[in-house]
């Protein structure tokens, strides 16, 4: 075989296994797409909405479950459809602390953008499936729309968000409030907002949606409360909260007479509020007592012990705890 033919052989056999490569590496990025568009055994390419499930995957809005199962019929709690909000529009979320609600940090994130949602300070709340009368103020409201039921759901019809669910004289009956909302429905409305260009949160105003409600404690502190601007939300007969982060109280009467009151560790302003909200309570100590341990706990990170009073600091917070005086 002279030089030319030798020369001709290697170039046509390189370029033979040049394109059988081609090919193969073809085949595999097509493979991987494929994979890519059927992640969830349980959501077949003709699924109806495969399609945004896919994207709302794919943008890390939802996610599925370890057994490689999207459970698209599944009603989604309000905790999840939080999530869903906070990183669809990019909010920075805090780490969660101990023993805290693994959806708490995104609640607060919204809580800091006007958003208060009715699960912001009740577990069972954000453990419970969500309405769709929730999820039309809190999508408008995330657009500055006005966020009232009737004028919410009119919005969501408008930008085309939704066409109803069932049969109704109005676009309130026709959208079903008082349904619940799917893992697969929720991925078709956010992949709606994003193909209309409503990717930014705009809220400016407040939008508080939990329960204020009362109870025997609130009423014992709620003036301190109103004279500081702060608003007081009773869980039950025995707690109430706070949702403002400078002002952030968390107080529980336990059974057994045990009490216990969480507060930020924020500023001075904050803890004279705890303390005269701790002595109207019940704590057996002057507010002034119980100001001077709030200030030494956090200045220090060290326990406060006041007689059968414990000021204990963590992280974040500081702990009251008392029995309470027969």
């Amino acid at each position: 075989m002279n030089d030319k033919k030798l020369e001709f052989y290697v170039t046509s056999h390189w370029k033979i296994v040049a394109a059988m490569i081609g090919v193969f590496f073809f085949l595999y990025i097509s493979s991987i797409a494929e994979a890519d568009a059927a992640d969830f055994t349980d959501v077949d390419d003709d699924y109806w909405a495969s399609e945004e499930i896919d994207w709302a995957n794919q943008e890390g809005i939802i996610t599925g479950y370890e057994d490689g199962t999207f459970d698209p019929g599944n009603e989604m709690t309000e905790a999840q459809f939080v999530t869903m909000l906070t990183r669809y529009f990019n909010m920075e979320t805090s780490e969660q602390r101990e023993n805290q609600h693994w959806s708490q940090p995104a609640y607060i994130a919204l809580s800091d953008n006007s958003l208060r949602m009715p699960g912001l300070r009740e577990n069972s709340v954000k453990n419970r499936s969500v309405t769709r009368a929730v999820i039309g103020r809190a999508l408008a409201h995330s657009q500055a729309q006005e966020s009232d039921l009737e004028p919410s759901v009119a919005w969501m019809f408008e930008e085309g968000l939704t066409t109803g669910r069932q049969e109704g004289e109005t676009q309130t009956e026709r959208y079903d409030v008082n349904g619940k909302l799917t893992r697969a429905q929720a991925a078709v409305f956010f992949k709606r907002l994003h193909d209309n260009g409503l990717s930014v949160w705009e809220a400016s105003t407040l939008l508080d949606m939990t329960p204020e409600g009362s109870n025997e404690h609130t009423e014992a502190v709620r003036s301190l409360y109103e004279e500081a601007g702060v608003t007081l939300y009773a869980q039950d007969s025995n707690s109430f909260a706070t949702a403002n982060q400078e002002y952030y109280h968390l107080f529980q009467a336990y059974q057994g007479e045990r009490r216990e009151f969480v507060i930020s560790r924020t500023s001075k302003d904050n803890f004279e509020l705890a303390a005269d909200a701790a002595h109207n309570l019940g704590a057996p100590h002057s507010s002034d007592e119980i100001l001077d341990a709030l200030i030494t706990a956090d200045e220090t990170g060290e326990e406060q012990v006041l007689g059968t009073t414990e000021v204990t600091p963590r992280l974040s917070d500081i702990f009251i705890l008392w029995d309470e005086q027969e």
